[in-house]
């Protein structure tokens, strides 16, 4: 596998997937001596003399992270190998896609940031939150993120991003010199406290793709900040189980290699997505009848394994021990592997799966038939039992553990209508017009911030 199935001094494993993998502690390249940007350095870099907007670039460097070696794409063979499923070669495996992309536009393209305007009503009410203080303070990190700065941190992370969107549509640079001052700050974290339930990964996806966002928004340059994204949060992106975790973990290491505009990170991000978004989200013209297993420590697929992760976890698996579904009369194409948790966690993974296409779509690259389909028939099957769920008061067939899982069901809707335009479906479609949804807090949480203000017409 590439030089990763043997561990070395200052290397770690930890099972991806179920899949051991060797990671970097501490993975160091060798990057230039530091350049802090000046708050007051308000102009777009480069265009002095006409060039687009640079930015630092690892690039053509092989390193030992996670798909480093081939081994998402042996993840996808064995995927592929092990299981009847039909049209599987749809999942794509490609790995010299990105020569020809125009990096450096996470989730947002530059036509869609230009529109956004003073002049709006969301715009008012993103001004007018908490997260449109531009005088908001907030402490310095230490060179370790602790277990108790750690939601402070995700808070943090999506503030920045409010006040590089709100750079963006009013020009108060006084916005900017904010992003710039926190983002110098945040590059001297060399390292995350652990803990136990393994937060501190989740909390990495949530703010990584706000800060990337961020960053790229005002233009940022820093090779501290950029390493810090590299190889302090990178190689945290993953965990055995669990839907909406891996849809952010794709959605982070997309706008990482985005904004850091590397090749063979964004070959690994890519390949992250498509495997994840097949094993959380089930489509039977690509699955068959069965839906993707997780692999087990030795690369095999794992009943367990998968059953946790379609809702065993929760006491509520929706499938049997041949990974076919408990009740097929209830199993659609679009069904989460998350629909017995709860309705938010459900919005949370939805919503970072469309920032990862998104993503994919704003470099100039090619977003997999698959992952449309999927995301597709997800919105329309989730939009359904939400949209009952607010007329009723009752959460459809199959029930839920958890409830309604918080407000979190009200968010992802705006981002899946622009996303899927003139194709949305009824019930998505209606939602992003419901009165709980558009009246929800502008800010947003987590990875889905500002989503009224960002998709506003």
């Amino acid at each position: 596998m590439g030089g990763l199935s043997q561990a070395s001094p200052g290397i770690g494993r930890y099972a991806w997937g179920g899949l051991e993998q060797v990671i970097p502690g501490r993975l160091r390249i060798p990057f230039p001596p530091s350049r802090k940007m000046s708050p007051m350095n308000s102009h777009r870099p480069g265009t002095e003399t006409g060039q687009s907007p640079s930015r630092v670039r690892i690039a053509g460097r092989k390193r030992r992270l996670l798909a480093a070696g081939g081994v998402l794409s042996a993840i996808a063979g064995l995927l592929l190998a092990s299981t009847p499923f039909a049209e599987a070669s749809t999942v794509s495996l490609e790995t010299d896609t990105a020569a020809q992309l125009s990096f450096g536009h996470p989730v947002f393209t530059p036509a869609e940031i230009d529109a956004w305007s003073s002049t709006s009503h969301e715009y008012t009410r993103l001004a007018g939150s908490w997260a449109g203080n531009v005088n908001r303070s907030y402490a310095s990190y230490g060179a370790e993120i602790s277990s108790t700065e750690r939601d402070l941190f995700r808070d943090e992370s999506g503030y920045l991003k409010v006040q590089a969107m709100l750079w963006a549509a009013d020009g108060d640079t006084a916005r900017r010199d904010k992003v710039v001052t926190r983002l110098n700050d945040i590059g001297n974290v060399i390292s995350w406290q652990a803990d136990a339930a393994q937060q501190y990964r989740l909390v990495a996806g949530w703010s990584c793709t706000n800060l990337a966002q961020a960053a790229a928004m005002v233009d940022y340059q820093d090779t501290d900040f950029t390493r810090f994204l590299v190889q302090e949060c990178y190689p945290l992106l993953d965990w055995s189980n669990g839907g909406n975790w891996h849809a952010s973990f794709a959605d982070s290491r997309l706008a990482i290699a985005s904004y850091v505009q590397d090749t063979d990170l964004w070959n690994d991000a890519k390949a992250y997505f498509n495997t994840r978004i097949a094993q959380s989200i089930y489509h039977s013209r690509y699955d068959g009848t069965r839906v993707r297993p997780l692999l087990d420590a030795n690369g095999k697929p794992s009943v367990g394994l998968t059953r946790n992760h379609w809702g065993g976890t929760w006491g509520v698996t929706q499938i049997t021990n041949d990974l076919s579904p408990i009740d097929p009369a209830r199993f659609p194409d679009g069904v989460n592997a998350e629909r017995t948790r709860d309705l938010g966690h459900v919005s949370m993974g939805l919503g970072a799966w469309i920032h990862g296409a998104r993503t994919i779509l704003a470099q100039g690259d090619t977003l997999e038939p698959h992952a449309f389909d999927r995301l597709l028939a997800a919105y329309a099957h989730h939009g359904d039992r939400v949209l009952a769920y607010l007329d009723t008061g009752e959460i459809p067939e199959p029930g839920t553990a958890r409830g309604d899982g918080g407000n979190a069901f009200k968010m992802a809707w705006f981002g899946a209508c622009t996303f899927f335009a003139d194709r949305t479906p009824a019930d998505p479609a209606a939602l992003c017009a419901h009165d709980q949804v558009t009246g929800l807090s502008p800010v947003g949480a987590n990875h889905l911030i500002a989503e009224a203000f960002a998709y506003a017409a």
